[in-house]
């Protein structure tokens, strides 16, 4: 039975809630502050705490940071109740790190779906884990290993459409139809910087989808700690090479790490042999590609990233891309891709303003989904950036 902890202070809201979810099986506990709330979380053991935005002693999204910023308690789910008269919540919400939200006024049906939906994919992580296993050990039930191998990295990989403060985001993952090799992620590292990571390891099946899971979950558990993507790519290259430490295994990883620094204007970059992004700049006057190089994830033990930025203007548009999207009219000849490419947004970025259509535009020039049985060996994804 799952445990809850409901923080908020409101009387009717927290009778409701708790009467609701106790009719469905789930064991209940409350609390009307955030200090009462802490000192409850290590008797309890919650497996979610649903966090009302404003409590009376403290800020809801602060009360959810120090969930997550503890080491003890930072795999407990955290669902934001957030005010909807208040635009800018949905912003703190993802900010504070939490798992999920939902708008205050929601009804019980809406609730428990929020609440399953986060359940099912933390049971299917923890799930994975058994598995893989017991899978390794007898070489058994494949297809269950296949399976669930590819839920989880489809609840990882999700496409992202934000804005936060003055940059929009949006990706595009288009899978290929065997489990694939593709992941990034975006994240709000702190108020002033937002972490961009996009790679591509080699091969495809359950390994490469596990090795996927495992970057990203490093990728999360990092990124808030490290201030350089030189390091992170450094620490990913060491937790790679020791799984295949004592193994022929010629598996490895190309990852492309990025730091948007907002209150310094500057993007911090580093690579590990994946694509070069494209900088499209001067309202599509210039464009450039962001070239650093660096040994891809796993190959050597003892690996060096190199890291280099550029001061960003408003206007500006960053594409980042896997060598999916050129494979197959351009896999021979990489350079005349890039070239194509680069060409491509600029035109589309010279005459259109929404990244939207930038994104739209792009993938209709270099990924036709009518024909789609063409990418069936690899996986794209695209990440457009509007500064």
């Amino acid at each position: 039975m799952y445990k809850i902890l409901i923080v908020d202070d409101n009387p009717s809201t927290l009778l409701a809630v708790t009467t609701y979810l106790s009719l469905h099986d789930y064991l209940v506990y409350s609390s009307t502050t955030g200090s009462n709330a802490l000192t409850k979380i290590p008797k309890i053991q919650p497996n979610l705490i649903a966090c009302a935005s404003h409590l009376p002693d403290m800020s809801g999204f602060d009360f959810c940071k120090t969930i997550k910023d503890d080491s003890e308690y930072r795999d407990i789910l955290v669902l934001m109740i957030i005010d909807p008269t208040y635009s800018e919540e949905e912003e703190k919400a993802l900010y504070s790190n939490s798992d999920d939200y939902i708008s205050r006024g929601f009804t019980g049906k809406m609730l428990l779906s929020k609440l399953r939906s986060l359940f099912r994919i933390n049971d299917l992580n923890a799930s994975l884990k058994s598995r893989y296993a017991e899978l390794e050990e007898a070489n058994k039930y494949l297809e269950l290993q296949i399976q669930m191998a590819m839920k989880v990295q489809r609840s990882i990989i999700k496409d992202v459409d934000m804005s936060y403060k003055n940059i929009k985001v949006k990706t595009k993952y288009l899978p290929a139809l065997a489990i694939g090799g593709d992941f990034f992620n975006v994240r709000v590292i702190d108020k002033n910087r937002l972490g961009i990571i996009i790679g591509d390891v080699s091969g495809h099946g359950i390994s490469a989808s596990l090795l996927t899971i495992m970057l990203s979950q490093i990728f999360v558990s990092f990124c808030h700690d490290i201030d350089m993507p030189s390091t992170l790519l450094r620490k990913m290259n060491e937790a790679f090479y020791s799984v295949f430490e004592d193994s022929d295994s010629d598996m490895y990883a190309c990852v492309f790490y990025a730091i948007i620094d907002i209150n310094k204007g500057l993007v911090t970059y580093s690579n590990s042999g994946e694509n070069y992004p494209v900088l499209i700049s001067e309202r599509g006057k210039k464009s450039a590609e962001l070239e650093v190089d660096g040994i891809p994830v796993g190959m050597l033990k003892d690996v060096t990233y190199v890291d280099k930025s550029f001061e960003y203007k408003e206007g500006d548009v960053i594409f980042f891309h896997t060598d999916g999207l050129g494979d197959f009219y351009y896999k021979d000849d990489n350079s005349f891709f890039m070239e194509k490419l680069r060409y491509s947004l600029t035109e589309t970025v010279r005459t259109h303003d929404k990244i939207e259509d930038i994104m739209e535009l792009t993938l209709n020039t270099f990924y036709n989904e009518k024909d789609s049985h063409k990418y069936k060996n690899d996986d794209v994804s695209v990440i457009a950036v509007k500064f």
